[in-house]
């Protein structure tokens, strides 16, 4: 089957999936009196959806033939190459149905049409994926009594929970706040990685990425409910409370993968996959509610003179609506583990692997903390511009899934031809921001392309807005985006500070599954400063 994912870091997005949101006025495009006469006049002389360019579906067998290892045309290659391909053969906008009981989903591979499809997506863009987390959550009422989180939800009910959480995740003034918090968190964790090391050879373990995903999840946990899992705790059992929540969530996105991307049959029966998947949230959301009632407790008793600037998100959020509040927490420490765990192991790559960029970034990183404990603060994010761009850069070659996915709620005109209601459509923004009519040596990683004053290079700004998309666009963007990228830029500079990470090996391996997985061992190399 074919490999590509649909998650936005929403829970994403996410993921990866996270998009600002506005009030019920500015959440839509406006649309001028032209314009909708202009779309009227698309849809009349459009073409009909059989003639958008894909493989053509055969009697019985569907498309799914083509998918299978060692037999279809697809079956060998990974989910990025799959796509490739696809763009490669039909073009810029490709139709594939007729594969399992998936819907129709057309995918685009040009910025201008990506344009077009968030212009039409509507008020409330509907995205209708994830179908195996909202049967869950439809069945564990007792937690989320009609809240399903941003995720799952549509509609009205996706958009009154994203009103709520919105002022909380997406302004800077919020994540500020807690720069102080991930800081310290980051600085324990490069004091682990200093002990891990081979005596040796001064190399990290093969499962160093397991040591990354559990700073995502203290950090995330910092954040969330202002408490620490001990995730960084030196020899942490196999069966401690934070490493099941680590394996929990991995497990969580390859089930999610098997049963939604693979030929599944969970929607006839509960399979086996099904049966396992609500038992690996059961007992992830288990533990994390324990956590939550203790935070719960903590802020029931806190002096409400506090600055509340210094809260939770939990907390925070407790002042508005408790369910909410509830559930927001979840979805933080079920999307903020595997996502920022895997994109800081690829960020860290391309530094070790660039030693001459990496010596522009410390050259920056010593301006700003003179010592190897300075802490970082939000002071020292402001001045920082190289390291966002290396950020920046990393995303570009490595995003944590290919793009995102709109279900279309009425009949529209993208690209000259009809796509009707109910087809998913999946901007390849994975596949665009990686071709060379949008950014020169795209196969290199030149953090120089997003400076504004870099005079050496072919500026970013000279590809398509819409080429180089992460987090997503539009009301639906990830909403964790601002505080993945301060815990991204956090890591990025205190390890640089302290270290000169350094790679021996081959090239970065990683499996396309619902979220871009790295398999590589991460075998950085560190040198003391």
């Amino acid at each position: 089957m074919i490999r590509a994912r649909f998650l936005i870091r929403e829970i994403n997005g996410s993921s990866p999936l996270i998009l600002q949101c506005r009030t019920r006025s500015t959440l839509a495009y406006p649309i001028e009196r032209n314009e909708t006469k202009d779309e009227s006049n698309e849809m009349q002389y459009a073409r009909p959806t059989e003639d958008i360019p894909g493989p053509k579906a055969l009697p019985l067998l569907g498309n799914w033939f083509r998918f299978l290892p060692y037999i279809g045309e697809y079956g060998n290659a990974n989910m990025m190459e799959q796509l490739q391909m696809l763009n490669d053969k039909y073009g810029d906008i490709v139709k594939l149905d007729k594969l399992g009981s998936r819907r129709p989903t057309v995918f685009l591979f040009s910025p201008e049409l990506c344009e077009k499809m968030y212009r039409v997506e509507g008020v409330w863009p509907v995205r209708m994926s994830m179908e195996t987390m909202h049967y869950y959550r439809k069945n564990r009422e007792h937690i989320y009594n009609g809240q399903y989180g941003l995720a799952t939800s549509q509609g009205k009910l996706w958009h009154d929970f994203r009103s709520k959480v919105n002022p909380h995740m997406m302004q800077p003034r919020t994540v500020k706040a807690h720069v102080a918090q991930i800081s310290e968190v980051t600085g324990e964790f490069v004091e682990k990685m200093r002990s891990l090391r081979d005596p040796g050879t001064n190399e990290l373990p093969g499962d160093f990425k397991n040591e990354l995903q559990k700073w995502a999840l203290e950090s995330i946990c910092s954040i969330a409910l202002d408490c620490r899992l001990g995730c960084l705790r030196p020899n942490l059992a196999a069966d401690s409370e934070p490493q099941i929540m680590i394996n929990c969530v991995q497990e969580m996105f390859d089930l999610m993968y098997r049963m939604e991307v693979q030929m599944s049959l969970w929607k006839i029966y509960n399979t086996r996959d099904l049966k396992k998947f609500f038992r690996v949230l059961d007992t992830l959301n288990g533990i994390s509610r324990k956590y939550i009632e203790q935070a719960k407790l903590k802020y029931e008793a806190m002096d409400n003179s506090a600055d509340p600037s210094e809260h939770s998100i939990l907390e925070k959020l407790l002042r508005i609506d408790k369910q909410t509040a509830e559930v927001m927490a979840l979805d933080m420490l079920t999307a903020g583990v595997d996502t920022t765990g895997n994109v800081s192991g690829s960020l860290l790559y391309y530094i070790a692997n660039n030693p001459e960029k990496q010596e522009k970034l410390r050259a920056e990183v010593m301006s700003v903390l003179p010592d190897k404990t300075s802490p970082v603060t939000q002071n020292v994010l402001n001045q920082t511009r190289y390291a966002k761009a290396c950020i920046k850069e990393s995303l570009r070659l490595f995003p944590i899934a290919i793009g995102t996915l709109r279900t279309m709620q009425t009949d529209v005109c993208i690209g000259g031809y009809k796509i009707p209601a109910g087809f998913d459509i999946v901007p390849c923004h994975a596949v665009i921001a990686t071709k060379s009519t949008q950014f020169s040596r795209t196969q290199d990683y030149v953090p120089e392309r997003w400076l504004r004053d870099n005079t050496e290079f072919p500026s970013a700004k000279e590809a398509h807005p819409f080429a180089y998309m992460p987090f997503g666009f539009g009301p639906r963007t990830c909403i964790g985006r601002r505080f993945a990228e301060m815990e991204l830029e956090t890591l990025l500079l205190t390890v640089v500070r302290n270290f000169r990470i350094e790679w021996h090996h081959g090239p970065l391996e990683y499996e396309s599954r619902f979220i871009n997985t790295l398999v590589s061992p991460m075998r950085f190399k560190l040198v003391d400063l």
